[in-house]
């Protein structure tokens, strides 16, 4: 209960950090009862933050008066939560996303797809291999050429490779 009360806690003052830093970041607004770019990322937060709020009450209200003790966060298991597959998955995803700007959004994700599948269970390799070699190029269709949305391209050499891949797409 008391990590659940600190996870839910700790995202909740986050969330409200954001909320407060998008308020006092956002450009004025052209028109008082229009809804811009600037309100969105706000509306969502306030509904998470309510959300979490109300995990949170659950939680209390869900736990027998006698586990509702705050000494229970000593008996954490810190080192079992190191080695769980989601703080995995979430250092992977981190790893991830400090390379992207470097090797660029194609090397990276086919590194990274066919890690996290292993990590999530599967064992063919080369499946998890064609597979993420697959829906790297699926993706890289759809935001580069449907939605021109540019991607990472990375630096140096993969930079260069990215842009050799861009270059196809003016040949169609």
């Amino acid at each position: 209960m008391a990590l659940k009360l600190l996870f839910n806690g700790g995202l909740t003052a986050f969330f409200i950090y954001c909320y407060y830093y998008i308020s006092i970041t956002a450009p004025a607004k052209s028109r008082a009862y229009e809804i811009d770019g600037a309100d969105w990322p706000k509306i969502l937060l306030v509904l998470v933050i309510f959300a979490l709020i109300v995990n949170i009450v659950n939680i209390i209200r869900e736990t027998p008066a006698e586990d509702r003790n705050m000494s229970a966060i000593t008996s954490i298991d810190f080192a079992g939560i190191f080695k769980s597959k989601l703080f995995l998955g979430m250092a992977l995803m981190l790893l991830y996303a400090y390379a992207l700007p470097y090797i660029g959004f194609i090397p990276a994700s086919i590194v990274m797809a066919p890690l996290y599948m292993m990590l999530l269970g599967e064992r063919r390799v080369m499946f998890a291999l064609l597979y993420s070699v697959i829906s790297v190029v699926v993706l890289y269709v759809l935001f580069s050429f449907l939605l021109d949305v540019m991607l990472p391209r990375g630096i140096g050499v993969f930079r260069n490779f990215a842009i050799m891949i861009e270059s196809i797409r003016f040949m169609f």
